[in-house]
């Protein structure tokens, strides 16, 4: 009845296990301690399924940790604390997975992963070489295609790049804004002033929703001072490069970052990080009389999933709340130490909408984790839902597409998941 080379814990609990399974309660504890790292592989999922278990189970990197654990027949947690920290399973099925160099790095910047167009974009950088991959509408696959540019400039930081219409590309670099066709030849060039002096800060660029325009943010003008005004958003012509209107930001010497909404709505979101100075998130849109820029609601962070009718999850840099704004409705704002086990915050940059329902976001013990648990929202209340079960345990890194599924970075191989 035990479990081959099994030691005396696992065999205990396989036992209890196997009572309670022919229905005597007589002999099920009241309570327990197990040492998370003999037990992530059998007794874990044991006490999750017949019990609960305040927290995850860990390998064997950290011997010393443990966790209380409970039977519901002779337990009921007291604290709302304790409920939300012991989150339903769900097992999640690999659709597709594809080889994509440059990934690991791509993910950490900021236009790694794109919206564009109703659909997700990566962006990869490879031995001089830029990758511009286009996310399936078919789970089946991960790319639908992707096409290729030799980088103007492989050895700067700093550049930017976003896919247009058409099958061609634009990039934003410290001095200028440049349009590509498909084939690689320039379409224009539009020269800035270069941010000498703010080696931090860095342009972005986008397409307008209606695809008229190639909105960039870039360094604004120096005043009678000799110092900077603040930078400034310019609409340019797709098709010329011509200034078609301009705003000043309330930001300076930021490093930004552009991400259109699945549904088309005609406003675009910008993040501007300052550094020590914080970070705006702010809407732009393209007006018959200029630029409209606003603010969106509290939110001020770089970390930001886009929703359908205007909805954004932000989630705090240092991983310790999350907040959901939409226009018309309450801002939600959730912390970490409520709904995860202690010293858990959430971590990785890519917080984000699995369907209308549900948000994925990642948590570990430390911003700087390798590996992390994923765990699904309540897109309204950002009430935990289901920690997800991977065959083996994941990195720190989820892309959620929007419809039900999300990618997972495995090395240089991108997976496309969903739950089972």
């Amino acid at each position: 009845m035990g479990v081959p080379g099994g030691h005396a814990q696992q065999n205990i609990l396989h036992y209890l296990s196997r009572l309670h399974s022919k229905g005597s309660d007589d002999w099920l504890p009241t309570h327990g301690a197990a040492m998370r790292s003999v037990c992530p592989d059998f007794c874990a999922p044991i006490i999750r399924i017949e019990g609960m278990l305040a927290g995850p189970t860990y390998g064997d990197d950290k011997p010393t940790h443990r966790r209380q654990f409970y039977w519901p027949s002779r337990y009921t947690p007291d604290t709302d604390q304790e409920k939300h920290m012991n989150h339903p399973h769900a097992p999640v099925r690999l659709l597709a997975h594809e080889s994509l160099p440059g990934i690991t790095e791509a993910l950490g910047n900021l236009d790694g992963w794109l919206m564009r167009d109703g659909a997700h974009w990566l962006v990869t950088r490879h031995e001089g070489t830029i990758t511009i991959g286009k996310v399936d509408a078919h789970p089946s696959r991960v790319l639908a295609d992707r096409a290729t540019w030799t980088d103007p400039d492989p050895y700067t930081s700093g550049t930017y790049c976003s896919p247009l219409p058409e099958g061609a590309l634009a990039i934003s670099s410290r001095r200028a804004v440049t349009v590509y066709e498909a084939d690689g030849t320039v379409r224009w060039e539009h020269r800035h002033r270069d941010r000498q002096h703010s080696p931090g800060a860095s342009g972005a660029c986008t397409p307008d929703p209606a695809g008229r325009v190639l909105l960039a943010t870039m360094a604004g003008p120096l005043g009678a001072d000799g110092l900077s005004t603040g930078d400034i958003c310019r609409a340019l012509d797709l098709a010329t490069g011509e200034v078609l209107a301009e705003h000043l930001l309330p930001s300076f010497s930021a490093a930004y970052a552009f991400q259109q909404f699945p549904d088309a709505r005609p406003e675009v979101l910008l993040t501007a990080s300052m550094g020590q100075d914080g970070t705006l998130c702010l809407l732009v849109t393209r007006t018959d009389s200029g630029l409209g820029v606003r603010a969106t609601g509290t939110a001020t962070e770089a970390c930001v999933g886009v929703g359908p009718e205007g909805a954004l999850v932000i989630q705090d840099i240092g991983g310790r709340y999350l907040t959901r704004t939409q226009d018309g409705a309450a801002e939600v704002i959730i912390e970490a130490g409520d709904v995860l086990p202690d010293e858990r915050v959430f971590v990785g940059c890519t917080p984000g909408f699995v369907d209308d329902k549900r948000i994925l976001v990642v948590t570990a013990e430390e911003q700087w984790a390798e590996e992390g648990t994923h765990l699904l929202l309540d897109a309204h209340t950002l009430r935990p839902l289901a920690e997800l079960t991977y065959p083996r345990t994941p990195g720190v890194t989820a892309v959620p597409l929007g419809d039900g599924t999300w990618l997972v970075r495995d090395d240089e191989t991108v997976q496309r998941w969903t739950t089972a």
